[in-house]
């Protein structure tokens, strides 16, 4: 990629804080959240998502998409930040105390640290395959699916439809594949899991939230499970996430 720096913005006042949406999503998702937190944020579009240039002659990875968020930290001077990752935005997150283990802590949100199994690879080229030619069709099959309770949440749903919608399908399938070609990061919760902790949701359909459970406990990782919730937290069950939020910050 060029040295263009991805798109961001700060706003607020006290600690640093990075925060990073997911898949399909922009830095308006933290928008909700934003008032009610003490503290420096630093939303990012990730690349080829909100605002932020996406080079399509790249190997599509998640490593790069960190690298490029790096560049923000080092501007920035947040070597020292908190990192807020919703889904796909956490596996970057990881990515980045890895590249600069100064970092205070990671937040995973709604994500976990593993890489794709074999059938998830799959899916994931399959995806980058249809939004070349069916990316409509796509979004709106993909998002209602994750909410817990979508009849409840067609505003949100919507909302997030038309952000997707406004996304270049190429990017879609990019960062499809960058997620089918990331690593599995376990092992740096393992070795520091006081630097880590895992919001999920109980109905979650995307991630296998059981699995996730044993591993935090297991190796003592911070983790807070959200009844009837999915994978939207934030838009489910918004004044819980704002709570836990602040008793981490």
């Amino acid at each position: 990629m060029s040295e263009q720096l991805l798109n961001y913005r700060i706003s607020g006042n006290g600690n640093p804080v990075v925060f990073l949406h997911g898949f399909m999503e922009d830095h308006s998702m933290w928008d909700e959240l934003l008032p009610h937190l003490p503290v420096k944020a630093i939303c990012v579009d990730l690349p080829g998502h909100g605002l932020s240039p996406v080079d399509f002659n790249a190997t599509p990875s998640i490593l790069s998409m960190a690298k490029e968020v790096e560049k923000i930290i080092v501007r920035e001077k947040l070597k020292d930040a908190l990192i807020v990752g919703h889904s796909m935005g956490g596996y970057v997150g990881l990515e980045l105390m890895k590249l600069i283990p100064g970092l205070e802590h990671l937040i995973l949100f709604h994500s976990h640290p593993w890489s794709d199994s074999e059938d998830k690879k799959r899916d994931r080229e399959r995806v980058a395959n249809m939004v070349l030619t069916k990316a409509p069709v796509f979004i709106r099959e993909a998002i209602p699916n994750l909410f817990h309770d979508p009849a409840r949440m067609q505003n949100a749903i919507e909302h997030y439809i038309r952000i997707a919608e406004q996304m270049d399908p190429k990017a879609i399938g990019w960062a499809s594949l960058a997620m089918k070609n990331r690593f599995d990061l376990a092992y740096l919760m393992e070795k520091n899991p006081e630097k880590f902790t895992v919001i999920s949701g109980e109905n979650d359909k995307l991630i296998q939230v059981g699995l996730l459970d044993v591993f935090c406990k297991q190796n003592k990782i911070s983790s807070i499970l959200l009844p009837n919730v999915g994978h939207m937290a934030h838009e489910e069950n918004r004044e819980e996430v704002i709570h836990i939020l602040n008793t981490v910050f």
